[in-house]
């Protein structure tokens, strides 16, 4: 055990130690002080950028003058702005949001939906009303009820009768408790979640919503085919119509599908025959549709279309007979594309605040959180004997012992009985749940207000990020300031700057004449010959000439810039001498004429011109901050 615990202290004293170095300064400008870690952190994370090259040593220059930019922006004032300060908490307050969660219990919720998502149920149910916050007598009341519905059911009884007679669903009167098919985010989550689980031609457990207690019987799972694009021509019939009436629209559809197979236009015959005014005008066109979003035989049939194009037979619903053309199909796709959008969903059916409740859930068992056992024991005794509130506050009001703590933040028995004052939906005949809910609630809003409050103090990757965040609005701002602003207006130091620095916005050396990657130098001796015997003057066409022979790979005429460029066949290469046929590089020969450097003219490089005038203002401004805060950097820091 001693040496268990020497391990332990050690490794305790070099997180300490580990923790401290990182909180050393390591550039110092003014009053501001900017840690290694942040250094380390803005490193590591453009380390791993494309075309990233730089040592830690160069990339200090680079923080240095970053780091200036903030603390200029803040000596001028635009941290305290209302547009700053406005976009700034409301970034902060959101990031905070992702880091109370626990993100793996989050991303399992996800991933459950998304399987959920892959399949479609078709069920029964029957419900007995009880409210969330019933006494106990009513709540075991219902359980006693739906439990010998249940028992019924596994007797043998139907369970479309028992749901029609006893489901306390409004619609079960006239569908036998069915609920047709659904998928993921369709139903509430225990339910769905019940529902998935129960194997097909079975009954599912006894599970409670906020609706009441309910038991499902699953009567098919199938694939979801996903989402299909249709059109439709439809022959509309009244409700209830009689069988002889549906046998005439049945005629006037038969006649049509038999023109369709003649080759008609189906979007021709769709704006002439169709009763469904909203897609007729469309050749027949309706909105996309998953299988659960549309009358199951309307749906079944669209989907048992094989390809893009085919056409179905007629088919029968309760609104009348169509012939279906498929025109798209859009599988559910894989769990990447489609994480964002039940991210979403769970938002709003509420099943995200898993995640949060997980965080909570891991905080509770740490030992900066103290719940005090006997007072919550004192509780369950008092909401068992009492039968109203008055009585329940009165026999607990002034016990003033501690009922829990989290940090600094502490809450005493007395002040809980308060909070149950006013608190609207308590009731003691509900007995110790509902001060077992409302406390748990408590302890919730307590634990995230102490994270909330303290993020920015323990948490050095959401310090760094908000950091990051609150730098980027000061440079956005004072960059636009002292640097773009008025760029484009001020044609006169545009111009200046143009002539100032003519080489930079004149074309590079030149090659016009043509280049050859030769196999044998036999090609070369032959060219030579040639030079020799018709002139310099002919040299391109000779090389042209000579481009057909087997000793040379390519021949490319035109002109060639002597600039980096990977595409470019004189990429990096120096220019060559004098001569008119010289080797380049390699295997390249040239032939032709150097053209020297030519300015661009002013107006069709001006979008250059600007972009290198802006670069220079920003020199010229970052010189002049070094010299107005003279920045500190302990250069040390960077051996460790």
């Amino acid at each position: 055990m001693k040496r268990i615990a020497c391990l332990f202290s050690g490794l305790f004293f070099m997180l300490v130690v580990s923790l401290s170095q990182s909180n050393e300064t390591i550039l110092q400008i003014g009053e501001h002080e900017f840690t290694k870690g942040e250094f380390w952190h803005v490193y590591n994370k453009n380390k791993h950028l494309p075309n990233f090259t730089e040592t830690p040593l160069e990339f200090a220059e680079r923080f240095i003058d970053y780091k200036l930019k903030v603390v200029e922006a803040i000596h001028q004032g635009l941290d305290t702005t209302a547009s700053f300060k406005r976009e700034f908490n409301q970034y902060a307050e959101d990031l905070k949001a992702s880091f109370l969660i626990d993100s793996a219990a989050l991303e399992n919720k996800s991933r459950q939906a998304f399987l959920h998502m892959q399949g479609i149920v078709n069920a029964s149910h029957i419900l007995i009303r009880v409210e969330e916050m019933a006494t106990p007598s009513d709540t075991v009341k219902a359980w006693n009820k739906i439990n010998d519905l249940r028992t019924r059911v596994h007797a043998g009884e139907s369970f479309g009768d028992l749901a029609t007679r006893y489901s306390e669903d409004p619609s079960a009167v006239n569908n036998q408790g069915k609920l047709g098919y659904f998928s993921a985010f369709r139903m509430v989550y225990p339910f769905e979640k019940a529902a998935f689980a129960t194997p097909v031609g079975e009954v599912s457990n006894i599970i409670r919503t906020n609706f009441g207690y309910h038991i499902i019987k699953v009567h098919e799972k199938i694939p979801n085919p996903g989402r299909i694009r249709v059109a439709h021509i439809m022959k509309m019939f009244p409700r209830n119509a009689s069988d002889e009436v549906k046998a005439g629209f049945k005629t006037e559809i038969d006649s049509i599908y038999q023109v369709l197979r003649g080759g008609e236009s189906f979007a021709q015959l769709a704006a002439k025959h169709s009763d469904d005014q909203n897609s007729a005008n469309n050749g027949g066109e309706m909105r996309p549709f998953t299988l659960q979003e549309m009358v199951p035989e309307f749906a079944f049939a669209s989907f048992a279309l094989e390809n893009d194009g085919d056409i179905s037979e007629p088919v029968l619903t309760d609104f009348g007979w169509h012939i279906i053309k498929r025109l798209e199909i859009t599988s559910i796709g894989d769990y990447a594309s489609n994480r964002n959008n039940i991210m979403n969903m769970m938002r709003r059916d509420g099943r995200n605040r898993t995640g949060e409740i997980s965080f909570v859930q891991q905080k509770r068992k740490e030992s900066n959180f103290y719940l005090n056992q006997d007072l919550v024991d004192l509780m369950k005794s008092k909401a068992s004997g009492e039968t109203d509130n008055s009585s329940f506050f009165s026999s607990l009001s002034n016990n003033d012992g501690l009922l829990y703590s989290y940090f600094d933040k502490k809450m005493s028995l007395k002040e809980f009985v308060l909070s149950l004052k006013n608190h609207q939906t308590f009731n003691i005949q509900t007995g110790f749940n509902s001060v077992e809910k409302i406390l748990d609630e408590l302890i919730h809003e307590t634990i995230i207000a102490v994270e909330r409050r303290d993020m920015a103090k323990n948490n050095p990757e959401f310090r760094y990020l908000v950091n990051e965040y609150h730098d980027g609005l000061l440079i956005f701002e004072i960059s636009n300031n002292e640097v773009w602003q008025n760029v484009g207006s001020d044609t006169l130091a545009l111009q200046n700057h143009y002539r100032n620095n003519i080489d930079e916005f004149s074309t590079p050396y030149q090659l016009d004449g043509v280049i050859c990657e030769v196999k044998t130098r036999r090609l070369v001796r032959r060219v030579n010959r040639e030079i020799n015997r018709q002139g310099s003057d002919f040299l391109v066409q000779i090389l042209k000439d000579n481009s057909r022979s087997p000793d040379c790979y390519w021949c490319e005429t035109g002109l060639f810039e002597f600039v980096s460029d990977a595409s470019n066949p004189l990429n990096s290469v120096k220019l060559p001498d004098g001569n008119r046929f010289s080797k380049i590089n390699g295997d390249l020969y040239w032939a032709g004429v150097i053209l020297e450097p030519q300015p661009i003219p002013y107006r069709e490089i001006l979008g250059h011109v600007m972009s290198s005038y802006q670069r220079y203002k920003e020199k010229q401004w970052v010189i002049g901050l070094r010299e107005k805060h003279v920045p500190e950097f302990n250069f040390n820091l960077l051996k460790n």
